[in-house]
């Protein structure tokens, strides 16, 4: 994998777009490569949410949708999940979309963990007045595959990362899956260099070799496993998940745990905002089983 640090990439990203494409049954003119998924939420808000429009999100989801929003000056509507199961609701989602230029559904969703069904996601589809950015950083986990839904649903965009099932988050590499007509609009938004040759060299390369991912999803899932029994074994409650995270209800002491994890013991969990759904929540990333040990003894010396 030779690579030479004295060029600029090539801004159109070519061997990277056909391993994308090669990987995910499209075509390259479908494919349009980011710095991490986080980038091309960013460029579809720019490209097909106009300043003053809507957005329309469900959370508890991942913030950079609000975030985006905010950069376009847009009107966010946001339609609560319900709080049993963190579904869409279905009754609120399908009027609110009907009004958006620009929904994100996140599938499975961050930070809950939550698979929707096909029936519910293609009813907001069908009801979305304009561009759906479906984001599905956790594919791999639910065992995805979204190129099909592309040839039905024109006003469709799928992001999908190399930093999850592939492990190569530090990588920064991040793509998105349209129609050509859409691809178009985003590549004409996007910096020309903004992923670095090596990360280009390394995500390329790892597409290649996708048993590698699915391996690690495979040991991801049974650790996932396991953390999620003893999580529940020390009394917390545990939503179900296919990603590589736990959500664990807590309790009261959600947010001071998390505090005293990170400063005491040097280890980092995700704690949510005061006063938000997931306040008394904390998120757990599935990681190594010895790291794993490490979080659950910790635990269980701070709770006994």
């Amino acid at each position: 994998m030779a690579v030479g640090l004295n060029e600029y990439p090539g801004a159109d990203y070519r061997l990277l777009r056909e391993a994308i494409a090669a990987y995910t049954g499209t075509i390259p003119d479908q494919v349009v490569p980011g710095a991490g998924a986080d980038e091309l939420i960013l460029l579809t808000a720019g490209a097909f949410l106009p300043a003053g429009g809507t957005a329309v999100n469900a959370p508890p989801t991942y913030a950079l949708y609000a975030v985006a929003a905010g950069q376009r000056a847009a009107k966010l509507v946001e339609v609560p999940r319900l709080r049993h199961g963190f579904a869409l609701d279905l009754e609120s989602m399908i009027p609110a979309a009907a009004e958006a230029d620009l929904l994100w559904l996140c599938v499975p969703n961050n930070p809950t963990g939550h698979r929707d069904p096909d029936e519910n996601l293609t009813a907001v589809i069908e009801a979305t007045r304009g561009v759906v950015v479906l984001d599905a950083a956790y594919a791999e986990f639910s065992g995805d595959r979204w190129a099909p839904w592309l040839e039905e649903y024109p006003n469709l965009i799928i992001l999908g990362t190399m930093s999850k099932a592939f492990a190569l988050a530090g990588a920064r590499v991040g793509y998105s899956l349209s129609s050509p007509e859409l691809a178009s609009q985003l590549h004409r938004r996007r910096p020309p260099g903004s992923i670095s040759s090596l990360s280009a060299a390394l995500a390329r390369r790892a597409l290649l070799e996708p048993e590698w991912a699915a391996a690690n999803v495979a040991r991801v899932a049974a650790e996932r496993q396991a953390l999620t029994d003893r999580l529940g074994d020390l009394g917390f409650e545990i939503s179900p998940t296919i990603t590589n995270f736990v959500l664990a209800g807590v309790g009261n002491d959600a947010r001071s745990l998390a505090e005293t994890l990170m400063w005491e013991d040097g280890i980092v969990v995700r704690s949510f905002p005061v006063g938000s759904t997931l306040e008394f929540y904390l998120r757990f990333t599935v990681r190594s089983p010895e790291e794993n040990d490490r979080l659950i003894s910790t635990l269980d010396r701070r709770l006994s």
